[in-house]
């Protein structure tokens, strides 16, 4: 079976297909928008993370820790200490018994059995802006891609390429998700293209269907890799390969833009 969630800025999150509803933020006054969703392994939950390190859990979701629990204020605040950069993303460790936060800067935040591989600040940055992460899916490895197509990789996680010398004109990397055996991975740009790489097959973009005002925010594969969706900030969403449209949002007012999505 499959379903996938959208995820708004203010913590909305939209339920289709398989995938059960567990709960959002969206009732919650928040400090920072929504920036990222990750789901746990057995699909039963989902943790969503907002851009001051916020993490919010639901369904069978453990709560492992936050940057502020940390005493980490955000990046725009006067506080000391506070981050460099806001977060941009989450990703859960291998086994969802704990997950990654990954900020604009590249660095990277470990929580429950999430393993830290190194960052890039810990080899002098990685230069225009990290706008994701993916984990390799062994536990020791992981990749950051920066908003100019650069693959940034560590611990175990072998690099594949990545499109920065193709980067077409006027956008930029919003999204990135590995295929199911870690041996590759999707890049999404703005305007819709997809670029592959390792055992990730090409499938179909939703480029030329997205427009200048709505860009494409995330995307994210079926379970088997036999297919993906691409979501756009308006909460379109695109199916290819084996994966089935089970609907979007696209027709509703949002509160705030979908942001991120998962799904299986």
């Amino acid at each position: 079976q499959h379903g996938y969630w959208l995820a708004g800025s203010d913590g909305g999150v939209f339920s289709f297909g398989s995938a059960q509803f567990y709960g959002s933020a969206a009732n919650l006054r928040l400090r920072s928008p929504v920036v990222g969703i990750t789901p746990t392994a057995d699909r039963a939950g989902y943790w969503l993370v907002a851009s001051d390190g916020g993490v919010f859990s639901f369904g069978d979701a453990d709560f492992y820790g936050s940057i502020p629990g940390l005493g980490i204020a955000p990046d725009d605040s006067t506080s000391l200490p506070r981050l460099n950069a806001p977060i941009v993303g989450m990703v859960a460790s291998h086994d969802g018994r704990g997950y990654f936060l990954v900020a604009a800067d590249g660095g990277v935040f470990t929580f429950g059995d999430a393993t830290f591989e190194s960052s890039c600040p810990g080899i002098g940055g990685c230069s225009s802006g990290v706008a994701a992460m993916m984990t390799d899916g062994t536990g020791n490895g992981y990749w950051v891609v920066t908003y100019a197509g650069d693959v940034h990789a560590f611990g175990d996680a072998s690099v594949y390429g990545g499109p920065a010398a193709y980067l077409p004109y006027a956008t930029e990397v919003l999204s990135a998700v590995r295929t199911p055996s870690g041996n590759g991975y999707w890049i999404l740009f703005s305007n819709g293209e997809i670029y592959t790489y390792g055992d990730a097959a090409y499938l179909g973009s939703p480029f030329g269907q997205i427009a200048f005002s709505n860009p494409a925010s995330a995307i994210f594969a079926t379970s088997d890799g036999g297919g993906y969706w691409v979501t756009s900030f308006n909460g379109a969403v695109y199916a290819f390969g084996d994966a089935p449209n089970d609907g979007d949002v696209s027709a509703l007012h949002l509160n705030g833009q979908i942001v991120a999505a998962t799904g299986s």
